[in-house]
């Protein structure tokens, strides 16, 4: 998905910092995947893999929490993601046990896509035995500042 918004990515802490952006441009590819073993066991192997990625150790400790302490039984528990250092990749999936408060969204109709190739919607996908999984790749591509 390729979003542009004016005035994107501005300094909030400084609202006379020399440059502020007049448009911010993002595009983003999201992938969508079923995984037949517990996210536990999914963390656990993020943390020994080497991928691509790399993924914060804190946010992948924070996200081992959540299923140590079943923080989703509680009724204000939040779903956790993986973020990556230095920054432009997410990992997200649908938290046990809460269907109001999924993680994965189905893509919005709002947004302009690039280029869609779609074996399965995230809706298809959660029929398959496992946990939906999401990981977004995301790149800031142009940004255009006021003179």
């Amino acid at each position: 998905m390729d979003t542009c918004t004016r005035g994107g990515g501005r300094n909030h802490f400084d609202r006379n910092a020399p440059k502020q952006p007049a448009l911010h441009c993002v595009m983003r590819l999201h992938l969508y995947f079923v995984v037949d073993r517990p996210v536990s066991r999914v963390l656990r192997d993020l943390r020994s893999m080497s991928t691509p990625a790399r993924w914060s150790g804190d946010s992948i400790d924070s996200a081992a929490r959540y299923y140590e302490r079943k923080t989703y039984e509680t009724p204000h528990g939040f779903s956790p993601s993986i973020g990556s250092r230095p920054g432009g990749e997410t990992l997200t999936w649908d938290a046990p046990g809460d269907a109001a408060t999924t993680k994965v969204r189905e893509p919005s109709p709002r947004h302009r896509t690039v280029h869609a190739t779609r074996v399965s919607t995230p809706a298809a996908l959660r029929e398959h035995a496992g946990t939906l999984y999401e990981w977004t790749l995301a790149s800031t591509y142009h940004t255009a500042y006021r003179t």
